[in-house]
């Protein structure tokens, strides 16, 4: 799949392309970045990457300015940076929560929600994960769909994570609506 282009907003006219290398290192592949004045965009080669930055770097700071990240707007016909990138700032914006809920029990305190969300794509389309926020070892996993829940249930649980044997149970208290 084709990368996924992300807008850096409030970036200080310090920054240079190393800063902000640096600053998405961790969340995969680059294929370039382009720096203006106050701005830039950074684009990735895998969308599922891009989304993890926006995610997670959204409001950090860069060279001390706090920048905003986001999904960059498609420019209507013209440059490098064709259409596409609407279709991703539609279908792979923010985090999007599901009734496809699971629980992760047992989770290693150096596992990141990132490592989290790494392991449970074997099973599907991951679409919200979280680790260690509510519970210590516990994670939050939830999927685009039932069929996709149910196979990082039957795949995953008892897996080995960091030396730990990960348990999954489906969070029953999420489902609002009667199938």
């Amino acid at each position: 799949m084709s990368g996924c282009r992300v807008f850096v907003g409030h970036l200080s006219s310090r920054a240079r392309e190393r800063d902000v290398e640096k600053f998405f290192k961790g969340y995969g592949r680059i294929r370039e970045i382009h720096l203006k004045n106050g701005f830039g965009f950074v684009e990735f080669e895998d969308h599922r990457d891009a989304d993890d930055a926006i995610y997670e770097l959204n409001g950090k700071e860069l060279c001390d300015e706090r920048v905003t990240i986001e999904h960059a707007r498609a420019r209507r016909g013209r440059g490098r940076f064709p259409q596409r990138f609407s279709y991703y700032q539609s279908r792979y914006g923010p985090p999007v929560r599901t009734e496809h809920r699971i629980i992760v029990e047992n989770l290693s305190s150096r596992i990141s929600w990132q490592d989290l969300k790494d392991v449970m794509r074997k099973a599907g389309e991951v679409t919200y994960v979280d680790a260690h926020r509510n519970n210590r070892n516990e994670g939050v996993v939830e999927f685009a769909s039932y069929s996709d829940m149910k196979s990082a249930l039957e795949k995953l649980d008892g897996t080995e994570l960091n030396g730990r044997r990960i348990k999954l149970t489906e969070d029953h208290r999420r489902h609002r609506y009667v199938t």
